[in-house]
């Protein structure tokens, strides 16, 4: 069995910030944001080589009263992980529900979405969807689906996960990210799968992971998806199809004092969105216009901040439970940050060591290179003083 290895543009990391070269991606993002699944798509641990490597090598599947595990070895430590973890550490909310859609669902319902090449095939593709379809397939396709490539196609399982979440029902991907782990280990461990999943249930469970000193830094999205996603397919009618009223939900930058992010899935946004430069400017004149500066209050501080979690004891334990995750986050990032900083400093040694190595050779094949010249010139001239001096001796035997 050959060695696992990572697969790159596989269980990528999701930024859900809004960019200038978002533009016309808003609500989608806006909805992600808002969606059960964001945990599962932002969360970025430090992934460390070893433990990932020491996970898929040493994992079997056992059964513990009627319940199916995948246990581990790491550091020496046992890892078990079971649907219910997988639900727990990736905050999924999904305990029994849907796991696939009846095949005449999937038709009728990506049909609504605007799919152009519907046939009785269960194989979809990308392609055929408009911009902001197309960016919500691309995105569950790379960031939580168990597939490594072709990224343009994707099966029955994933036309329900995309259904789902369009008409506002919850599909367990709990289970089916369970499965598949089953399913890579069954085949022999064909590659290293949700690395970033796997790292969040080390965390978890075994302690002083941070000791690895090998990081492996997993990909993420860049600007140009917007650009990628905008471009239309080989046979597609460039019809732009609107996301569903149960996909629209308000930004949480437009909500103003007072109000809160409305639960209701089918609100829709009444108010284009604006940007925050628009906003930071129109606060700025209400200054000037507004005379002498009066102390900024605490409602003032919370329009400006609105996501930014306080300190209040009152708070819900929801809150509580969003802060803690914060801390964590904000230590795991500065713990990566001063990995990086060591191998940067270690790289940099390594390579001014080479430098050095590289110096002393080029010296050495100088020196080899002068050498034989240096003997021709000595053979030159000895071969000189032996012709003179034998003129010289005829030139005495011709006078005697």
């Amino acid at each position: 069995m050959s060695t696992p290895k990572f697969a790159e543009t596989h269980n990528l990391v999701v930024f859900l910030d809004k960019l200038e070269e978002s533009e016309g991606f808003e609500q989608i993002i806006d909805f992600l944001n808002a969606s059960s699944i964001r945990y599962a798509l932002t969360v970025n641990p430090t992934i460390y080589t070893s433990c990932i490597k020491q996970f898929w090598v040493t994992t079997k599947v056992q059964t513990d009263n009627e319940e199916v595990q995948i246990q581990a070895l790491v550091d020496a430590k046992k890892v078990i992980v079971t649907k219910t973890s997988v639900r727990r550490a990736l905050h999924l909310k999904d305990a029994k529900e849907i796991d696939c859609l009846p095949t005449a669902t999937i038709f009728a319902e990506l049909e609504r979405m605007g799919y152009e090449n519907l046939t009785q095939k269960l194989t979809f593709y990308k392609a055929f969807f408009s911009p902001q379809w197309k960016f919500l397939i691309h995105i569950i396709l790379q960031c939580l689906s168990a597939k490594t490539t072709a990224w343009n196609e994707f099966s029955s399982t994933m036309a329900s996960t995309i259904i789902c979440l369009a008409t506002n029902q919850i599909f367990n991907f709990s289970k089916y990210i369970f499965d598949n782990m089953v399913k890579n280990l069954e085949g022999g461990v064909k590659f290293l799968m949700y690395p970033r999943f796997v790292q969040v249930f080390l965390d978890k469970q075994v302690k002083d992971v941070s000791k690895h000193k090998e990081i492996y830094v997993i990909l993420s999205y860049t600007k140009k998806i917007f650009a990628n996603m905008m471009r239309e397919g080989k046979g597609f009618s460039s019809r732009i199809t609107p996301l569903f009223q149960t996909i629209m939900v308000q930004a949480p930058e437009e909500v103003g004092e007072g109000s809160a992010v409305p639960t209701d899935s089918y609100h829709t946004i009444t108010q284009p969105s604006i940007s925050r430069s628009q906003k930071k400017q129109s606060r700025r004149k209400q200054r000037k216009d507004s005379g002498p500066k009066e102390p900024i209050t605490n409602e003032a501080t919370n329009e400006e901040h609105v996501s930014t979690p306080s300190y209040d004891p009152s708070q819900s334990g929801e809150d509580k439970m969003q802060l803690n995750e914060l801390m964590d986050l904000c230590a795991k990032l500065s713990d990566r940050v001063l990995a990086l900083e060591n191998t940067n400093t270690s790289q940099a040694t390594e390579i001014s060591t080479l430098k050095e190595r590289v110096k002393k050779l080029e010296k050495k094949r100088r020196s080899r290179t002068y050498k034989p010249r240096r003997l021709y010139k000595v053979g030159l001239s000895r071969r000189i003083k032996s012709s003179d001096d034998a003129s010289l001796g005829a030139q005495e035997d011709a006078s005697k």
